[in-house]
């Protein structure tokens, strides 16, 4: 029996997982239980369980300091996150401790079977690994090709080792394959892969190799065009994901001479660690950089603006979006919102940890705004934990553009009266820095159209109508006693002179007059 070890502070949890879960059915016993991360340690030097179940929140060790604490020993040990919170920040710093799943409270006990299931046959098998280690020596045909990989000044090694293999004459082509969702433990999964490699790839075609962390292959016969990479992806696929694992693949392009196998090498790997923003199922080559080349048209869009309508705010845009109803507009903004992010930092941590915390932002301020759809919000499933474990900037792309249009679905907006959707909209988000062309692009209109359609159906411009309803509410404010200042911000003027020439305005005394006459 695989032995486990539950961490939370709730005991009526701690007792229910422990109670409610068929754990020796799925191969597995609970050896203890512990309240906070430093029970925790005791109980794990005392059973050396091989899975933890942890909770995030607990007093003292919290369960991320208990992962961070364990990984710096060198335990040898799986762990699942359990946690009652979707914040950005845990799942921020659940990413770098590479924890074997993140489960939302209250645990759905199917998924949890799931991930037992999987975990079962990857604990299983740790021991194997160090009898496959031990297989003995390397191929000398592997040797020479591992030498041929190596970039050298002195291109006679690379000839000679490629006329031993018999590959001098002939075009080559460097493709590699980065195995995912392996485990520590887990390396004779990569054998096995190997192995119906091998089988597939026949001597004639290609050489296999392996070079930590990656296999790959040197192909005799490169592939030339779309179709042929294409397929040869499909052929990958097949054999990987038979077994039960993802991948990326990529090509380094063609070797004309021995020489440039190494520069083949180079290139493949470059496309691998770069992977997070390359097309999603396919085999990675020298296709043009979708996000560079749409950033460029967005940055021209985005300088065509700034003469207009001041700086963007894409958040903003993206909130306003979803609150409308407007759900066929989110897909298009995220991808904007994607592709700036990316001309700031082309960094996967950078790209995950600001689209999380965007999305709690967006949803945070929906229902504060909202409180009517806060249920409605809440029966949409919360992507947070796919989204910090995501592999693929695309793939990841499509994950929030579908969450938040099934909320803004949920909104109530749908078609109707723009005008009338703008003046509640204001009425909620007096207090936001809400603009006339921001609106317009939410509604598909031309910004001088809709400022002509707003004054005719209100009576008034936009700005004048936004004034007023902030003076209404500093009013309203400034009778419960509230300072200016204060009441200054929490309108939406940043500025208290500023605030106080508009009081004047459109009430004909200052703020401090008027909360001196009440």
């Amino acid at each position: 029996m695989i032995k486990v070890l539950i961490v939370d502070d709730e005991p009526k949890l701690r007792e229910g997982m422990r109670t409610l879960i068929p754990w020796e059915e799925q191969g597995y016993t609970v050896v203890a239980t512990a309240a906070n991360g430093f029970e925790a340690l005791e109980k794990f030097q005392t059973h050396a369980p091989k899975l933890i179940l942890a909770d995030i929140r607990m007093p003292g060790m919290d369960g991320l300091d208990l992962i961070a604490e364990l990984r710096d020993r060198g335990a040898d040990c799986h762990v699942l996150i359990l946690s009652g919170h979707a914040d950005f920040e845990y799942a921020k710093r659940a990413i770098s401790y590479h924890v074997d799943g993140y489960l939302l409270k209250p645990v759905d006990e199917d998924e949890l079977l799931n991930y037992l299931k999987e975990l079962r046959e990857t604990i299983e098998q740790e021991e194997f690994l160090s009898r496959l280690q031990a297989e003995g020596p390397v191929r000398n045909d592997e040797t020479l090709l591992r030498d041929l990989l190596q970039p050298r000044e002195n291109t006679e090694a690379a000839e000679d080792a490629a006329a031993i293999l018999g590959l001098l004459d002939r075009s080559l082509e460097v493709v590699l394959v980065e195995l995912k969702g392996l485990h520590k433990g887990e390396a004779y999964r990569e054998e096995q892969v190997r192995g119906l490699l091998e089988q597939k790839v026949k001597p004639e075609r290609g050489l296999l190799f392996s070079l930590p962390p990656y296999l790959g292959i040197l192909l005799k016969q490169p592939l030339t065009g779309a179709e042929a990479r294409t397929a040869f992806w499909q052929e990958l696929n097949r054999i990987i994901s038979g077994e039960g694992l993802d991948f990326r693949a990529a090509t380094g392009g063609i070797a004309l001479v021995p020489e440039e196998v190494a520069m083949s090498f180079d290139v493949a790997v470059e496309r691998l660690e770069d992977a997070f923003f390359g097309p999603p199922d396919t085999l990675l080559s020298g296709t043009p950089d979708l996000w560079e080349e749409a950033e460029e048209n967005i940055v021209q869009a985005e300088e065509a603006d700034l003469e207009t309508d001041g700086e963007r705010d894409e958040e903003m845009q993206l909130l306003l979006t979803v609150e409308t109803g407007n759900h066929e507009a989110v897909g298009g903004l995220i991808g904007r919102i994607i592709r700036k992010l990316v001309g700031e930092k082309r960094e996967e941590a950078y790209l995950k940890e600001n689209l999380i915390r965007i999305i709690s932002s967006i949803v945070a301020r929906l229902e504060a705004a909202n409180p009517d759809v806060r249920a409605a919000i809440a029966d949409v499933p919360s992507p947070m934990s796919e989204l910090y474990g995501s592999d693929n900037l695309t793939g990841m792309q499509g994950r929030i553009a579908a969450y938040l249009e099934q909320i803004s679905k949920r909104m109530g907006g749908g078609k109707g009266d723009e005008i009338k959707r703008i003046t509640d909209l204001i009425q909620r988000r007096y207090n936001e820095n809400l603009k006339l062309g921001a609106l317009a692009e939410v509604f598909n209109y031309n910004s001088a159209y809709l400022g002509k359609m707003f004054k005719l159906q209100v009576g008034e411009h936009f700005n004048t109508y936004l004034d007023k309803v902030r003076i209404e509410k500093a009013k309203q404010f400034l009778n419960q006693g509230m300072k200016v200042y204060e009441v200054a911000e929490k309108v939406g003027y940043m500025n208290a002179d500023y605030f106080n020439a508009k009081f004047r305005k459109y009430v004909g005394v200052s703020p401090t007059a008027f909360r001196k006459e009440k």
